[in-house]
């Protein structure tokens, strides 16, 4: 039984050995045999908070289109916007400092509260990201909307069919597109639940196409 357990933490291990988490249990991934000398970023939040398991189901999107991936852990439901602000901010500053990151490409990604969160952040933050993907969020950021900041980001939202947030998401489509704001809306079959890893690809795929020198 010991062997087995050995192994299978090896496993656990190895899945996660390019994978650095600092202190404060933020996670950082930098793609394999890049060829660039910057890389655009992807700041995934979680609403439970994300850890190393939500950057190892995605590396293959960070490899095959050279994205840096990175988590912030403090960050989630039932937490107060300021203080989740606050530890996005904190991580974005590491991912930066740390790691080659262009940043006139920095995005969020976040599901439910914490696609709310994502686009706070950057009507916050205008400066420092260049597009959210937000995924089956409601309305309670566009009070922050600055549309006149927003010009140059590009915002990637999915909803689904019985999503109960999907009036919300079809009137912030509506908004961004009447404020002449870059964005798209994918609604999809399901009801409120996260993206597939395909789903993430195609967001991620269109935020660069969009945000290209």
């Amino acid at each position: 039984m010991l062997g087995i357990a050995f192994f299978i933490l090896l496993i656990s291990l190895s899945s996660h050995e390019n994978i650095v988490c600092d202190a404060d249990s933020d996670c950082f991934y930098v793609p394999k045999d890049s060829v660039t000398s910057v890389h655009s970023a992807l700041i995934v939040l979680s609403c439970t908070g994300a850890t190393a398991e939500d950057l190892d189901s995605v590396l293959f999107i960070a490899d095959s289109l050279d994205i840096i991936l990175s988590t912030c852990h403090k960050s989630m439901n039932r937490r107060g916007v300021y203080l989740n602000d606050e530890d996005i901010m904190r991580t974005y500053e590491k991912l930066i400092r740390e790691y080659p990151v262009d940043v006139s490409r920095v995005f969020l990604y976040g599901f439910s509260g914490m696609a709310v969160q994502a686009l706070v952040t950057l009507f916050w933050h205008t400066p420092q990201f260049r597009g959210v993907i937000a995924v089956c969020g409601h309305r309670g950021a566009m009070q922050f909307a600055e549309w006149r900041e927003l010009s140059d980001k590009y915002i990637y939202l999915i909803s689904r069919e019985k999503d109960w947030n999907l009036g919300d998401n079809q009137l912030m489509h509506s908004q961004f597109r009447h404020c002449t704001i870059g964005d798209t809306l994918i609604i999809t079959h399901g009801e409120h639940m996260p993206v597939t890893k395909e789903e993430l690809l195609d967001a991620c795929i269109w935020l660069l196409k969009k945000t290209e020198p």
